[in-house]
């Protein structure tokens, strides 16, 4: 015991951090040709060596062609996130969602980290924003400019227009295949990290904004905090304010929270009267307890005897493949295998994860302590990996057993409501329902594919020369399922987009053409 608290204590003080203010020099610093063409071969060797569907959706000759054509154009030095810019279409150009690179961030010092917390990192941040047809629209606001109206169109922020944002991040990264709506989606949600890339933090922002054909300026500023004169409670807190207390933190724990939003990831209302109309949120398939979320309430979904079952998966980018294969099975009729055996490029690639890499020297310690069990499970899967006679390595993982639907499942009528940011998980668990003919879709192409992913365990790699972060799966995690044309998503059966006015007045037209088909039906 001592000696692992004396080793725990060696690695803390042997690894400390970067300090910021190097690490921001870095940042600033010109990378040499030499480090930069390095990080080319890097990156082309670590694709070509581990993930398991490179070629699915560019050749071979295509993608090699792609990389020497960088390598040989960068003729003089340029900073980490210059060559950001440069290396990222190219690996966006495999198609492959989850293979991305990452541009590098500036670090904060204690005071602006302190700032930050305070007011938030941008104004920016606290707006909510739509991108429809190309143009960039404010649905509400939470500025301190109450003059903001929400329809207006956002013409520029600190100068730099929204179009420049999309044409800047838009090559950056892929959706799976030749999907169509995935970038629009993910756009939409991550404009403000876009921005926030280009800016920093900033305590204001000068906003150009057009509403009703007049273009004017306002400053967004963080909303003012009035000062509250501390009074002392005149009483404890009633029992029942206790309670209420216990229950909402319960229900964090169980449904999963979101604390920026202030959302549950996973939430259950029921729609009518008689509860006939159950509707099943789900943001994401990370958060919360799963099994225990899934059990209580489809036992309260069939108390109530509910018909129609809505299950929400929009802008769910996804999650745990154990997640969604428990909720899969409250809604099978019949047994299944609800992924094959993921190919692999070798029987070692998965020892290839990122165990090693903390985010900081403690949690690195405590990794190198743990290390027996790593290397356990690792053997492991070498043992459960097989090379079959096509010459391609296939792990056999526990996903891939057969499994029962539960006894309660829910034997009613399944709509799924998905769009372009319903991506990895969710497109996994939508193409058994709709392979499966469980479920009717409504809404817009998903953004994750069909035919399956590359992803399972995604282990983050650092690029030598520029610190640039690229990550991609090594599992190609396919359902028994297969749709012609390949590379596109999950398609609805009803097509249904909201416009802008829908979104303006947060009308859902997918959920009302669902209660509706159930009115002309009878339910």
């Amino acid at each position: 015991m001592r000696i692992g608290v004396v080793l725990l204590s060696f690695i803390v003080v042997m690894c400390g951090c970067v300090s910021v203010e190097t690490f921001n020099r870095q940042l600033r610093t010109p990378k040499s040709v030499k480090a930069l063409r390095s990080d080319v071969d890097f990156v082309h060797h670590k694709l070509e060596k581990l993930h398991p569907s490179l070629y699915r959706y560019i050749s071979k000759q295509e993608l090699d062609r792609k990389f020497d054509s960088l390598k040989t154009s960068i003729a003089s030095p340029m900073t980490s996130n210059e060559f950001f810019f440069r290396i990222s279409p190219v690996v966006a150009s495999v198609r492959q969602g989850h293979t991305r690179i990452f541009p590098l961030t500036r670090r904060l010092t204690k005071q602006e980290m302190v700032k930050a917390r305070k007011n938030g990192a941008s104004p920016v941040m606290k707006l909510h924003l739509g991108w429809v047809d190309h143009r960039l629209y404010l649905l509400k606001t939470t500025a301190s400019d109450s003059t903001l109206k929400p329809g207006s169109e956002i013409l520029s922020l600190d100068s730099i227009t929204p179009q420049q944002l999309f044409a800047k991040y838009a090559p950056t990264f892929a959706s799976d295949g030749f999907n169509t709506t995935f970038h629009d989606r993910l756009f939409n949600k991550k404009f403000a990290s876009y921005f926030y890339y280009e800016t920093g933090v900033r305590d204001s922002v000068l906003c150009k904004v057009s509403n009703g054909g007049v273009v004017r300026s306002v400053w967004l500023k963080p909303p003012e905090r009035q000062k509250k004169k501390q009074e002392k409670p005149l009483s404890s807190p009633s029992d029942a304010e206790k309670q209420k207390k216990r229950v909402f933190e319960h229900q964090k724990k169980v449904q999963g929270y979101d604390a920026l939003t202030g959302e549950f990831s996973k939430n259950l209302r029921f729609m009518g009267q008689d509860s006939s109309v159950a509707v099943l949120t789900v943001k994401d398939f990370v958060k919360g307890k799963y099994k225990r979320f899934y059990a209580d309430n489809f036992r309260k979904i069939d108390s109530v005897q509910t018909r129609a079952l809505v299950l929400d998966l929009r802008d769910n980018t996804g999650g745990d493949l154990s997640d969604i294969q428990c909720l899969y099975s409250y809604l099978a009729e019949n047994n299944f295998r609800f992924v094959k055996p993921a190919v692999v490029t070798s029987k070692t690639s998965l020892w290839h994860d990122d165990y090693f890499n903390a985010s900081s020297p403690s949690q690195f310690a405590l990794r190198v302590l743990g290390t027996p069990g790593w290397l356990v499970y690792n053997t492991f899967t070498t043992l459960i990996t097989h090379k079959k006679a096509d010459g391609r390595y296939y792990f056999y993982y526990p996903p891939i057993w057969q499994k029962h639907p539960k006894a309660n499942r829910f034997k009613g009528k399944v709509y799924v409501l998905i769009n372009g940011c319903s991506f990895s998980a969710s497109s996994i668990i939508s193409a058994n329902l709709k392979g499966s003919g469980r479920a009717i879709f409504v809404g817009e192409e998903t953004g994750g594919a069909y035919n399956g992913c590359v992803a399972g365990q995604m282990p983050s790699f650092t690029l030598p020369g520029s610190k640039l972060k690229m990550s991609f799966g090594l599992l190609e995690v396919v359902t028994p399922y297969v749709f012609n044309p390949d590379g596109r998503g999950v398609m609805p059966d009803v097509p249904v987009v909201p416009t802008l006015d829908d979104r303006l007045k947060s009308t859902d037209p997918e959920l009302k053409w669902v209660m509706d088909n159930l009115d002309k039906q009878g339910k």
